[in-house]
């Protein structure tokens, strides 16, 4: 039976990285075998950690095999959980991000209905480099929401502390 990983972490990366790269591409990117990374991607296991330098060398295995890459987005992913904040984040106005909130679920739609094209690479059929495309067009949705969110929480505590600066007055 399969164990359900939870999307954009290192574990789901790992097991991405060995159900669509072979033993030799991931022994070639980090020097360890594929065992070893199918240990890696076991939520359950962890007496196997991916080295910070290996989760880089095989994103750009993904890359390099036509992928998106899968541990960088489960390190951004790490970084969120524990400061509540999106890494490189300038703040910006409400207007101004729900703007480019609607513009990247555009690019989602876009590439969900191209993922169906009967032309396209899998026909009408999604192939795993559609949905690697989809995955990262959404994840993009979800960080703008998440600055969305993180622009007006600050704006919040900015507007608490003017109130607190006049009640002090």
């Amino acid at each position: 039976m399969t164990k359900t990983r939870k999307p954009r972490t290192e574990h789901s990366a790992a097991s991405f990285c060995v159900s669509e790269l072979s033993a030799e591409e991931i022994t070639r990117a980090t020097g360890k075998s594929v065992s070893m990374l199918r240990r890696a991607s076991d939520p359950d296991d962890c007496a196997v950690d991916i080295k910070f330098c290996d989760a880089g060398m095989l994103d750009a295995a993904l890359i390099n095999a036509g992928h998106e890459a899968k541990f960088l987005p489960a390190l951004q992913n790490i970084i969120e959980r524990e400061t509540g904040r999106v890494p490189g984040h300038t703040p910006a106005e409400a207007d101004d991000r729900l703007v480019e909130i609607m513009s990247n679920l555009g690019h989602v739609v876009d590439e969900l209905r191209a993922s169906r094209c009967p032309k396209g690479p899998g026909g009408a059929r999604r192939v795993p480099m559609e949905t690697d495309r989809c995955l990262s067009v959404a994840h993009e949705l979800r960080t703008t929401v998440a600055k969305l969110v993180s622009d007006l929480e600050a704006e919040e505590g900015n507007v608490t502390n003017i109130h607190s600066k006049k009640e002090a007055s």
